[in-house]
């Protein structure tokens, strides 16, 4: 499939995030937020996130164009249901996962209209055993979940495996522990980690950040299924302005964005199965019309 230009791609996505917003109330975002206290209204801005995400789900949606032939793609965590509401605006098929045991009623009409724009909704916990089919697709992708699980992540990934259809992919993206400001704090003497007071604050389960992790440890992490990595990405997104602005603020850690990729907010990996090694060859490089 010939992937759309960013541009093109953005206008569907903030399309969609303001389709989302409309079904927004700040009750909603109250009941999210006891299990993660950083989630309250009064801490965390979702229409601010949601509009800056769009370069890194232009990401996976290139790596779709990139690796596979198919339109079919099942979004793990679709959590608000942008994403798949872009995608299936793209022309994809589109399914989304979601553990709705978190969300009350208040969040019914969001779901049945992410559902009326033909996106199919499957109430799975992605960490537990699938009791059901779900399916099997051209791309899997599994956004800002990890970090989410106290636990071994390897039952949610043997799941994912077995969603993929056999020349399919997989895009997996975590928040970097070593991003640059983080190591900065930490050199001051701030944790790197989530605020203990709002892990106090969150109703057991707490299900905000657990884990983040390293390219190292995403490359372990991968190296225990089927897979392989045939794509790296490391990239901000959540950074304002343009580059000689935040040179002329930080310039050190503007400079060390550009000279240690691994230092940057995001990490992301496009795998194909390891007994795919004929048909996927090497590292995919390429240049995506994306901002940084």
């Amino acid at each position: 499939m010939d992937p759309c230009t960013y541009q093109k791609f953005n206008r569907a996505y903030q399309d969609s995030v303001q389709q989302v917003l409309g079904y927004w109330t700040r009750e909603m975002q109250v009941e999210l937020a006891a299990h993660c206290y950083g989630w309250h209204p009064d801490r965390f801005d979702f229409c601010r996130y949601l509009q800056a995400s769009s370069p890194r789900y232009y990401r996976a949606y290139s790596s779709l164009c990139e690796l596979t032939e198919g339109r079919s793609i099942c979004d793990v965590g679709g959590f608000w249901g942008v994403l798949p509401l872009t995608f299936q605006r793209l022309g994809c098929e589109v399914t989304m996962t979601e553990s709705l045991k978190f969300y009350s009623d208040s969040f019914h009409k969001l779901f049945n209209f992410v559902r009326t724009k033909g996106v199919t909704i499957v109430d799975m916990d992605p960490f537990e055993p699938i009791t059901s089919p779900v399916g099997t697709f051209d791309l899997v992708t599994v956004m800002a979940v990890l970090e989410h699980y106290p636990h071994s992540p390897k039952p949610l990934l043997d799941n994912v495996v077995a969603m993929l259809k056999r020349n399919g992919a997989i895009y997996l993206e975590v928040p970097n522990i070593a991003y640059w400001p983080k190591r900065m704090a930490l050199l001051r003497g701030q944790t790197p980690l989530v605020p203990i007071q709002d892990i106090v604050s969150s109703s057991i389960p707490f299900i905000g950040h657990h884990h983040e992790y390293t390219i190292a440890e995403l490359r372990t992490l991968v190296g225990h299924l089927d897979l392989r990595i045939v794509k790296e990405e490391f990239y901000n997104y959540s950074q304002a302005g343009s580059v000689i602005r935040q040179f002329f603020r930080h310039p050190l850690q503007t400079f060390a964005f550009w000279a240690w990729p691994d230092t940057r907010e995001c990490l992301a990996v496009a795998c194909t199965l390891r007994s795919n090694e004929n048909v996927h060859g090497g590292h995919l490089g390429g240049h995506l019309d994306v901002p940084e």
